[in-house]
């Protein structure tokens, strides 16, 4: 097998994953407009997938989380970081360091709450930025996060100019989406019969999941079509780039 062999399966492996994603993105969005938004009182007891939006609440069992760059105590969260690189040619950044994490938390409107498990969700929330340059003062909770990750480290080295000290380093880019306490939420995804809540809850007896049964899984800050958009927006951008590399690959195959 030739290079030139290996390069065009290459690029069409990449393709192909940029068409998949893509694809699976644009369904997503037309699940989600296909379905209508249902009060969360009618969830008692329910089996089969569901959409539905309120106010996320702390559930009283599992509290809440962290997040790492911002101190702000929420109920999920996603995390990167990423270092800037810069030659004659061109500036990349390459990832750092990045995760989530998530507690079950209540889903709530006028009609009552329900909990929803994040794990598996895909999450769609606004994006928190912070670009630090090479020895700028980082806020506190960001130190720590420094101090503690070892993937991470401080770009606060200096060089002795005698007329001045010189910052040297790469800038770096902490990104930190999350849901919040009382914020609006919507949600799409599996709704199965879950513990009682007991008397004293205005919780129903149900749990909104990831589950086989349903393609997609989303928790978001937003609204139905705003969610949509953002969705729709991804998978066209995917889609266009693996149409673009597919293009190319059968032009050079001809």
């Amino acid at each position: 097998m030739t290079v030139e062999t290996l390069l065009w399966l290459g690029f069409a492996v990449v393709a192909a994953i940029f068409l998949l994603i893509g694809g699976r993105d644009l369904r997503s969005v037309t699940h989600m407009l296909r379905s209508d938004t249902i009060d969360v009182g009618s969830l008692h007891g329910y089996d089969g997938p569901v959409e539905i939006a309120g106010i996320a609440r702390p559930d009283g069992d599992h509290g809440t989380v962290t997040a790492p760059f911002s101190g702000t105590a929420c109920l999920v969260y996603t995390y990167v970081v990423e270092q800037e690189y810069t030659t004659s040619d061109d500036t990349s950044w390459k990832t750092l360091a990045q995760g989530r994490e998530a507690v079950m938390f209540l889903v709530s409107d006028d009609t009552g709450a329900v909990r929803v498990d994040p794990v598996g969700a895909t999450l769609s929330f606004e994006e928190h930025v912070m670009t630090v340059a090479p020895g700028e003062e980082l806020p506190a909770e960001l130190d720590q996060y420094i101090e503690e990750t070892d993937a991470v480290e401080k770009q606060d080295r200096t060089m002795d100019l005698r007329i001045t000290d010189l910052h040297v380093g790469h800038r770096q880019r902490f990104t930190e989406r999350r849901l919040d306490v009382d914020e609006t939420v919507y949600v799409y995804g599996q709704a199965r019969r879950g513990p009682s809540a007991g008397w004293e809850s205005d919780a129903v007896d149900a749990v909104v999941g990831a589950d086989d049964a349903v393609p997609t899984f989303v928790i978001s800050d937003t609204n139905e079509r705003t969610t949509a958009w953002r969705f729709a927006r991804t998978g066209l951008l995917r889609v266009g780039i693996g149409g673009v590399i597919a293009v190319i690959l059968l032009v050079y195959a001809i």
